[in-house]
């Protein structure tokens, strides 16, 4: 049995989830008295899901308020690990600056670390909730266990609105840009926010929603000079930043590392169970990250201090060819008798300009392809 506001028609799976709805968002109605709800009274189940939603962490919604749980030595050492952050100062510096304080200072006792580099691994070793990374096995091939390393993906949407940069731009709704260029009034499309898209699923939302856009980028990388080991990270970020303050580093947030499957030898590796055990763990990775959005739940996040109510769509995903491949789960075009990712004109035949018949490639010719 669910219940539904009278106001707004969204529905609840408990009364009193009603009631704490009505006294936050309808104060300008007038409440009967077996509705009120003292402001003591804490009710998560008004951020909930849906019931019948899988694999739901209440944790993930319990601190809208984004409380942190870092113990500080003192608010001098606070301070100083904040101002090496922000300016992206190097350790060398950072320990220039404590043995200038340490000099004239004239304190018994210094509040500072000892080095810059003690501090970073201090925050480094502080539990913070909302940026915690889980190992999730996904794949045993050849008698190696492989694991995505990932953070919630509402917890990583938390972090990135905990920066104050990112939480004042964050743009709820769809504007209409528009210049004068040589006396001709012309739209612009320099956001997304801009775009015909937005304003068409802005459209479809109930009172009181908003958009929120995810942008993911993925690509594998080699992680040392010489190239013997690789890592495959994925990155998010939001639609609703503007392009100018989406560019800096901030605004992007490592959301998992994605398994790199290993073949024994070149004959593995060619063969086509390894290609579909390498399609099958990228598929697998990326349904667990997308979980929690799989069914569009309404998501509730803190926005210049208002809980706001987001609907999620994924907007871009920035990859090269081969990540779309994998996104799309095609084989990559390398791999594949076809490569055209428009027709269906074989490998050996792509230089051949004598072709009378040329087969376009549609949905239903995926299966037979490759």
């Amino acid at each position: 049995m669910r219940w539904q506001c009278e106001h707004c028609n969204r529905e609840f799976s408990k009364p009193n989830a009603l009631t704490q709805h009505v006294s936050q968002k309808h104060l300008h109605f007038q409440s009967s008295p077996n509705q009120e709800v003292s402001n003591e009274q804490v009710d998560d189940d008004i951020w909930d899901l849906p019931e019948d939603y899988p694999n739901y962490d209440s944790s993930e919604y319990g601190d809208l308020y984004h409380p942190r749980t870092v113990k500080w030595p003192n608010d001098a050492y606070h301070e100083f690990i904040e101002i090496i952050n922000k300016y992206r100062l190097s350790n060398s510096a950072g320990d220039a600056f404590i043995t200038f304080f340490n000099k004239f200072s004239n304190l018994d006792i210094s509040p500072l670390l000892p080095s810059t580099k003690a501090g970073k691994e201090f925050l480094d070793d502080t539990i913070v909730p909302y940026i915690m990374f889980k190992e999730i096995p996904v794949k045993t091939f050849q008698n190696v266990e492989y694991v995505f390393y990932c953070q919630s993906l509402i917890k990583t949407i938390k972090s990135l609105l905990m920066i104050d940069s990112i939480n004042q731009l964050l743009v709820l709704q769809y504007e209409d840009k528009k210049e004068v260029r040589n006396g001709v009034e012309c739209r612009i499309f320099r956001e997304q926010y801009h775009s015909n898209w937005w304003k068409r699923e802005e459209s479809d939302l109930l009172l009181g929603q908003h958009l929120l856009l995810l942008i993911l980028y993925s690509d594998a990388t080699t992680l040392d000079y010489m190239g013997k080991s690789s890592g495959h990270p994925m990155f998010l970020s939001l639609g609703n930043i503007p392009n100018h303050q989406r560019n800096k580093p901030e605004s992007k947030a490592l959301i998992g590392y994605l398994p790199i499957l290993k073949a024994m030898n070149s004959k593995t590796k060619n063969s086509d169970k390894f290609r579909t055990a390498q399609r099958k763990v990228f598929q697998k990775c990326l349904l667990t990250l997308l979980e929690p959005i799989v069914e569009g739940p309404e998501l509730h996040f803190v926005v210049c201090g208002d809980i706001i109510t987001f609907i999620p769509r994924i907007s871009i995903i920035i990859a090269d060819m081969v990540e779309a491949d994998k996104f799309t789960n095609v084989y990559q075009l390398s791999c594949s008798r076809w490569p055209c990712a428009k027709c269906l004109v074989s490998r050996d035949d792509l230089n051949n300009t004598n072709l009378t018949e040329i087969i376009p490639r549609t949905p239903r010719c995926y299966e037979t392809s490759d």
